[in-house]
């Protein structure tokens, strides 16, 4: 199992690679499952592993989060809470990986966390999307630009505010820092904001520029 794994640059595998790697095997479907059992293999949903030699690092694990988000379901991108935090605007640990996507809303409860994805039109869903290189595995993930991101949480989390109520919850409730926010790209974020058919996004470039 181990020179298969050697294999293997990423750190997850789908099982139809697993199968074409264990096709020297009589039951290569139940040497799958062994491994899963042995903890070899961390089954995140029915077809998709984590391999955990390649996550642990002594006594720490590092997982691929975003990575995982995007192989997850999809076509998606990382946003809201998870990559405001990313992006050191919003003070909490976040624990659920969230995303929008084209698809419907969904979520996923795993070994390794909680994945959410919510719908978003095909309309706002490109603009703002931006790719990063994972810092501690080969590959990109798919993830917003901050100004997107903001965006993204203001659509699906503030409806029926206006703007005062909205400069409340952004500064007071969602504690994002003021100073990322004087800091993001304002006309990108009016380009983004654009996109959305709804009235409290278009607040939030307004917003943005009084802060």
């Amino acid at each position: 199992m181990k020179n298969i794994f050697n294999l293997i640059e990423t750190p997850y595998i789908d099982a139809q690679t697993l199968l074409n790697l264990l096709s020297d095997y009589k039951k290569p479907r139940e040497a799958i499952l062994r491994m899963v059992k042995n903890e070899e293999l961390i089954r995140v949903k029915n077809g998709f592993y984590l391999i955990r030699e390649k996550i642990t690092h002594g006594s720490t694990k590092v997982i691929p989060f975003e990575q995982i988000a995007n192989l997850l379901y999809g076509p998606s991108y990382v946003s809201m809470e998870w990559a405001l935090s990313f992006y050191g605007m919003i003070p909490e640990r976040v624990c659920t990986i969230t995303s929008m996507t084209l698809g419907r809303n969904k979520d996923y409860h795993t070994p390794i966390g909680d994945f959410s994805y919510f719908s978003l039109s095909s309309e706002s869903y490109p603009l703002g999307v931006v790719q990063k290189k994972s810092p501690d595995f080969i590959g990109s993930f798919l993830m917003a630009s901050p100004e997107k991101a903001l965006a993204d949480t203001v659509f699906k989390t503030c409806k029926n505010l206006d703007k005062n109520q909205l400069k409340t919850e952004l500064l007071e409730s969602k504690r994002i820092d003021r100073e990322c926010l004087q800091k993001l790209n304002k006309t990108l974020l009016e380009e983004i904001t654009k996109s959305y058919r709804a009235k409290h996004v278009h607040y939030l470039a307004d917003l943005i520029g009084v802060l």
